[in-house]
């Protein structure tokens, strides 16, 4: 009986070591996509549709009455603000797609965007229409001075 009690004991505890592994990664929470979730302003870190070159592009979202302003400095030598307001827009698969509309008479962006994902300090964004492009952005605290100081 005390081997049967010995052997009981020796497998719960070879059972509970290997519960306890050390290679589970910590689960990042996403964040609902919302107007107030998303204010901020974001700074372009990465776009698989460039060129190796990633373009000098911040975003700023407005939570009151759902405006942004783009900052960016790419097709110029002084950066320029573009503003106008945006929508998020969920369907019955839970997708969310962000959309913009340019305050200049120009119309919609050139492309909706579904939210691949939102945390804290990344917003990740995917070309409707083509999964190839994605854009990863980071939460910054304010614009660079050399955005600034020039517009």
């Amino acid at each position: 009986m005390k081997n049967i009690f010995k052997l009981m004991l020796l497998l719960l505890l070879a059972i509970s070591f290997q519960a306890c592994s050390d290679d589970d990664e910590a689960v990042v929470p996403t964040l609902e996509v919302t107007p107030n979730n998303i204010s901020g302003i974001w700074a372009l870190h990465e776009w698989s549709g460039s060129d190796g070159e990633v373009p000098v592009v911040y975003i700023e979202f407005i939570r009151k009455d759902r405006k942004f302003k783009i900052y960016q400095k790419f097709d110029s030598m002084y950066p320029r603000v573009i503003t106008g307001t945006y929508t998020i827009e969920k369907d019955d698969y839970k997708v969310v797609t962000l959309s913009g509309k340019y305050d200049n008479g120009t119309g919609k962006w050139n492309n909706d965007y579904i939210v691949k994902a939102l945390y804290e300090d990344a917003l990740i964004l995917v070309t409707n229409g083509d999964e190839s492009e994605t854009h990863t952005y980071v939460r910054v605290q304010e614009l660079p001075a050399d955005i600034t100081d020039n517009l």
